[in-house]
């Protein structure tokens, strides 16, 4: 046997041109899948108001547009320093107990709107809110408790113990709140969560952390042809030097 033809393939283009192909293949085969975000908003300073007025009562009403509005643009939720009835704000990391007044918290707060925006770089096809909170007393209790874009959630009135009930367990644990269907709800640029936390008699405060978690709508990050050239032209450069080289041994 000739040991030229073990040192040099008959077509060594071939054998290496083909993993540039391979490349190619796998990248255009490949599919795009679009990953899930996460967006945090929790009860800070950053949250506005709208005061109902009563220290024992729900809205009388359900909300209007102008109220919605009225919420967004209000004044400064007041973070409360004294809450000794209350769970700490440390159970729930990241937020703060807020209330109507700077004694909230410790003396008579008032049921108020609550609402805190935040944006999304595009449109979703799919999301989700996970909900941690405590609240004196409730959410919601003849209206819904939250709201995103102005759009009641399900199951969200007079939680955690139900319309009415004053109970000591809203404020003194974690509660949570799950709704896995929001994406509908959502706008590519600025949304917004509301809460109404309801007051039944005495202090007042709200306590919260919202997880938006959000998979994005439309094209994915697929490699453009231009990009595909860059990362096989190297391979097909070696290829064609190789092949001369082998074509100037033999000749």
């Amino acid at each position: 046997m000739n040991s030229r033809s073990k040192l040099f393939p008959a077509n060594p283009f071939r054998l290496v041109a083909t993993p540039a192909v391979v490349l190619f293949a796998v990248l255009l085969a490949a599919p795009s899948t679009a990953s899930a975000d996460m967006i945090t908003v929790e009860s800070s300073n950053t949250v506005r108001f709208l005061d109902s007025g009563s220290s024992t009562t729900d809205f009388p009403a359900p909300f209007t547009p102008a109220q919605f509005a009225a919420a967004q643009t209000g004044p400064v939720a007041f973070v409360l320093t004294s809450t000794p009835f209350y769970i700490p704000a440390s159970d729930i990391p990241g937020a703060l107990w807020i209330g109507t007044n700077a004694n909230a918290g410790a003396s008579i707060g008032n049921t108020a709107l609550y609402a805190i925006s935040f944006n999304l770089p595009s449109a979703v096809s799919a999301a989700s809110l996970a909900l941690t909170y405590a609240v004196d007393n409730d959410l919601g209790d003849t209206n819904a408790g939250i709201y995103i874009n102005e759009v009641a959630l399900p199951n969200s009135t007079g939680i955690p113990c139900g319309p009415g009930v004053a109970c000591n367990g809203a404020f003194s644990s974690v509660n949570t709140y799950t709704d896995p269907s929001i994406g509908s709800l959502l706008v590519s640029g600025t949304n917004t969560i509301y809460f109404d936390a309801v007051n039944l008699g005495g202090p007042a405060g709200l306590l919260f952390s919202a997880n938006i978690t959000f998979t994005p709508s439309g094209p994915t990050t697929t490699p453009e042809p231009s990009s595909l050239l860059l990362l096989g032209a190297p391979l097909v450069l070696i290829g064609i030097a190789l092949r001369k080289r082998f074509a100037s041994s033999v000749g």
